[in-house]
């Protein structure tokens, strides 16, 4: 008999905090799309978290960031298999204002985002007693 392994998908994901301003940076892939995500992405095959992390910041336009540091592992079971998130925080700022896909907020005022109540309760995990 045959065994059955689910996907695996290992997924990195940043709360970056702007502490001067009290927000958090949201990104979204399709500027057309009006919800909004953390920023995140699937690790390569034999890819560290770390690496991708850094992938992510570097890639988000005129974003200034620093402090990159682990805080977390989660995982659930999604439709398509097994999701192992591994979350950062990060501090940051902005030189170049806002983008069509990428944007400051307070985290009490977060706009609707990808997965509902899911990007809040993450950036309250991350912050912690940290706060932005």
């Amino acid at each position: 008999m045959e065994m059955i392994r689910p996907d695996i998908q290992l997924i990195a994901r940043i709360v970056v905090s702007d502490p001067a301003a009290g927000k958090v940076l949201l990104v979204r892939p399709d500027p057309e799309d009006e919800r909004w995500w953390l920023p995140s992405g699937d690790l390569t095959p034999f890819q560290h978290p770390d690496a991708r992390a850094r992938e992510l910041l570097d890639a988000v336009p005129g974003l200034a960031w620093d402090g990159l540091r682990m805080t977390g592992v989660e995982s659930f079971r999604g439709r398509r298999g097994w999701h192992v998130l591994f979350d950062y925080h990060a501090t940051g700022s902005s030189s170049g204002g806002e983008t069509g896909t990428a944007a400051w907020f307070a985290p009490d005022a977060m706009p609707r985002t990808m997965f509902g109540r899911h990007e809040r309760d993450t950036v309250e995990k991350v912050l912690g007693t940290d706060r932005v």
